[in-house]
């Protein structure tokens, strides 16, 4: 697993849509039909952030990350745990349970923060998941 590199906004660590939809295993469109479908479960400042204007121009000049923001973007929602959490539930994807899980372990906790980057890291994370699901389910 690769570390990566915790980016906040108003003192949140948050993730952009790309981020989510590669962590879950879903595609970005996925995740902004979730938030357009169930636009009422979610809270601006709590959920998630939009940024515009010059908040958003701001957001990009500080990122050290150049590729989280693409530099013709007119808006940006940035998601934070309890965003993300909400769209794990929305999936409903053993895959999406168990990346936020890693998310929580591993992203939002400040002590550290490795998420798989190759394939075969995902596949690896995922058979560790079905197997832990698995001698959840033996022990019921």
């Amino acid at each position: 697993m690769r570390e990566v590199q915790q980016v906040k906004f108003n003192g949140d660590l948050i993730l952009t849509t790309e981020q989510l939809a590669e962590f879950y295993g879903t595609t970005s469109r996925r995740i902004k039909q979730n938030f357009a479908n169930n636009r009422s479960k979610f809270v601006k400042g709590k959920h998630f952030y939009q940024l515009t204007g010059k908040t958003l121009k701001e957001f990009k000049d500080r990122v050290e990350i150049f590729d989280l923001v693409g530099k013709n973007a007119k808006t940006l929602i940035l998601w934070t745990k309890r965003g993300a959490s909400r769209h794990s539930k929305m999936l409903g994807t053993d895959q999406a349970w168990d990346m936020f899980d890693e998310l929580e372990e591993n992203y939002f906790n400040p002590k550290q923060f490795a998420l798989p980057t190759s394939p075969r890291e995902i596949a690896r994370l995922a058979l560790q998941a079905n197997e832990e699901t698995n001698q959840r389910l033996d022990s019921v």
